[in-house]
């Protein structure tokens, strides 16, 4: 008898770094992984160390991690978690996922180690061409700007969004020049 599995929900960004600690670096309880997010992925994504820790059952439940009790003589007993292929399988899937803002795209690229490099080639191409559009836009309302009155206060900011966007732009092309060499 074949029975359908039921639908699979998908990763919510901090269950995407939870899972993409355990695939970078094995397993590990959960006082480990909230040491190895605030050494590595928290530079890009960081999760509250409550929210890290109300996860691991819920990874468990869904069947994309494995716990197991490792017996301490000193000290209570710890769970420690391993990622399971379901759980790896989920992980691919958030990676060539193409939807998130620009938090998710960075922990993107920052996993790019777990990514094809097609993939993370994709994900740059799409930042780039949506940092374009929205500096197309600043620049349209450039010249409406009187920098005179409430006009002056907002130029403060209209210059911060253009600036930035330029280099974005630029840091873009660097990146995908990088990864179109092989770079490693």
């Amino acid at each position: 008898m074949v029975t359908a599995r039921a639908a699979v929900r998908a990763l919510t960004t901090s269950e995407a770094a939870v899972l993409a600690s355990l695939a970078l670096d094995g397993e590990g309880s959960g006082y480990e992984l909230t040491k190895r997010v605030g050494r590595a992925i928290g530079h890009v994504w960081a999760p509250a160390r409550s929210q890290l820790y109300a996860l691991l059952p819920r990874l468990v439940a869904d069947g994309h991690l494995r716990a197991r009790t490792v017996r301490q003589r000193t000290r209570p007993d710890k769970q420690v978690y391993t990622l399971t292929d379901d759980g790896r399988a989920a992980l691919d899937a958030w990676l060539a996922d193409e939807s998130g803002g620009e938090a998710e795209f960075h922990l993107r690229l920052f996993l790019g180690s777990l990514v094809p490099r097609e993939t993370l080639i994709a994900h740059v191409v799409r930042f780039r061409n949506a940092t374009v559009e929205r500096l197309d836009g600043y620049r349209r309302i450039e010249p409406t700007n009187t920098r005179r009155g409430a006009d002056r206060f907002h130029w403060f900011e209209l210059r911060r969004a253009i600036e930035r966007a330029e280099q974005d732009v630029a840091w873009a092309d660097w990146v995908l020049e990088d990864l179109g060499r092989g770079g490693e």
